[in-house]
Formats: C-alpha cells, sequence, structure tokens
C-alpha cells in the first residue's frame, strides 16, 4: 500500500465522489479510479460499492478507513519531526477560528507571525465553536480560537484576549444620538442575534434574563458579517463585540453604543489538544498569539 493511494481512498471515503477527490488532488478522475483498483487488486477486496449515482464504502473498506487515517497522520508528523531538525521554522499549520475573533481579531498577529516565519503555511479556517472543538478532537486543526472556552478532558484552554460586547445599530435609530443606553431600555427592541447554540449567544441571554429584559429576536445567524448586514437593512439592533465594527461598517451607516449599566466581557481562548506532538510551527503560532513569560531566575 501506498500513502498516495491511501489518501485518495480517505478522501473518496469521505468525499463520496471520485470527481470530487480528482479536482481536489490535481489528478484525472480515470487516475483516482487507477489507484484505488491497485488498492483493492492488492487487498483482495472491494473497498467500495459503485453505482452512478453513488460511492459508498463496503465492510471491508469501513475496517481499513481508521487504519488508513491514522497512518496517514503518522506519515505527517513524521515529516514535522524531521523538518524540526533544520533551523528554519516551516510547515504547516492549521488553525479554526470562529469568526468575530478571526475577522477582527487576529489579522495583526497574522500579518506578524508571517513577517517573522515566511516558510510556514499558514491555513486559517472559519467555523463554530462546536464544530471547532469537533475539529481538534479529531485531529483536523492544530489550534481552535473561540469565545468562551471551555477546558475539556483532551483539550487544553490558553487566555487570549477580552473584548467586550456593545450595541450595535443603524445611524437613523433613536439609540443612536445617545452616548449611552441602559440595559432595560432594550425591552422590546427588534433583535438580530447568533444562533442559539453559539456561546455568545448563551451569555447574552444570560445576562438579559438576569436582568429581566425581554427582546423581540427576528433573525439568527452564525455569520458575524450576516448580522450586521440585518442590522444595515433595518431587521434590528445587536449585542456585538466592539472590535467588529470597522471603519466600513461605520460609513455604511451603523453605530456603535455603550451600555450604561454593565459590562458584558467575552474572554477569547486559544484551544490545543493536550498530549498531542506540537511542532516548532505550531508552538510559534502560538507563542505569536500569547507571548510566554520568561521564568524569572531564582534569587
Amino acid at each position: 500500500m501506498e500513502l498516495y493511494q491511501l489518501k485518495l481512498f480517505v478522501d473518496l471515503a469521505e468525499k463520496k465522489n471520485f470527481t470530487q477527490v480528482a479536482n481536489e488532488n490535481y489528478v484525472t478522475q480515470a487516475a483516482v479510479t487507477l489507484q484505488i483498483r491497485k488498492l483493492e487488486s492488492e487487498l483482495g477486496v472491494p473497498l467500495f460499492h459503485r453505482t452512478t449515482r453513488a460511492v459508498t464504502l463496503l465492510e471491508a473498506g469501513n475496517r481499513l478507513l481508521p487504519y488508513a487515517t491514522n497512518m496517514l497522520k503518522l506519515s505527517d508528523e513524521a515529516k514535522e519531526a524531521v523538518r524540526e531538525t533544520k533551523m528554519e521554522v516551516s510547515g504547516l499549520v492549521r488553525v479554526a477560528s470562529v469568526h468575530s475573533v478571526g475577522l477582527y481579531e487576529l489579522p495583526t498577529y497574522i500579518k506578524k507571525f508571517l513577517q517573522k516565519f515566511p516558510h510556514v503555511n499558514l491555513r486559517i479556517e472559519y467555523r463554530t465553536s462546536d464544530d471547532i472543538y469537533r475539529e481538534l478532537l479529531a485531529g483536523d486543526i492544530d489550534v481552535g480560537i473561540v469565545a468562551y472556552p471551555t477546558e475539556m478532558s483532551r483539550i487544553e484552554c490558553r487566555d487570549f484576549s477580552t473584548d467586550d460586547l456593545v450595541i450595535v445599530c443603524m445611524k437613523d435609530h433613536p439609540f443612536a444620538k445617545k452616548k449611552y443606553v441602559e440595559l432595560s431600555e432594550m425591552a422590546g427592541q427588534n433583535f438580530v442575534q447568533f444562533t442559539e447554540e453559539t456561546p455568545t449567544r448563551r451569555a447574552t441571554d444570560a445576562v438579559l434574563s438576569e436582568n429581566g429584559v425581554t427582546v423581540n429576536v427576528r433573525t439568527e445567524c452564525d455569520n458575524i458579517e450576516v448580522l450586521k448586514q440585518m442590522i444595515e437593512i433595518g431587521y434590528g439592533i445587536a449585542l456585538l463585540p466592539r472590535n467588529s465594527l470597522t471603519n466600513n461598517d461605520r460609513e455604511r451607516g451603523l453605530r456603535l453604543i455603550d451600555l450604561k449599566d454593565i459590562k458584558i466581557e467575552r474572554p477569547l481562548g486559544i484551544l490545543l489538544l493536550k498530549n498531542a506532538p506540537r511542532f516548532k510551527a505550531m508552538r510559534a503560532f502560538v507563542d505569536t498569539l500569547v507571548p510566554r513569560v520568561p521564568e524569572t531566575p531564582a534569587s
């Protein structure tokens, strides 16, 4: 068995489409078919059930899949381990962040990191919090960045930063004329919110509930840019991270107003898989986000 064959096998098991696997691996569909047939011939059993509409794993394929996935992972780790012997920092760092952090908090850090380590390939993807925890546990990403981080038995959390939530509305909204708004004034307001499974939504719901404030949630979305568009077309107001309001948003008429009687702080954290290899490039990226404090020599 060759690693290339195993990669095509794993990709096909996931995508269930020869054409898509061929495109993503920059080969022809015939080449994918040939390699899968060679793998099946070597093993002496068919791995997939093929029809004109679908490709599904047979029992032999299901048994091979976890081994193939692990072999590819070990191969990647071996490559990184060898690269560690070089002086320069290189390799791939896979990062997943929630939109509200990745779009507004990370760019400065990413620029600094890539200027210092130009040989590192940095893959940034935007996911929901639940997806980030799931992908980290599955080994699909190296670093996760979320709001309201939660420590788990296999996941380590490191403090990254803290932001606060503010009211965002359009310039023609009555709140836009005020410097501060009390939380009670939000009662009955049309609201656009993050979806209920989002940690930021759960936190804002808790604050509103504890203070006896009920709002009219008109729409929900896990993408902060879509929420700002909903505000712009007059769907309602929102509680959003302060740093999410850009100069371009202000030019489009969005306004930021502070809460007068309460400050809703939102902790941001870095997620790492415990007891997993942490190669030089990955450590360098995490250190860029949260510089290590030098140990004080004993006196």
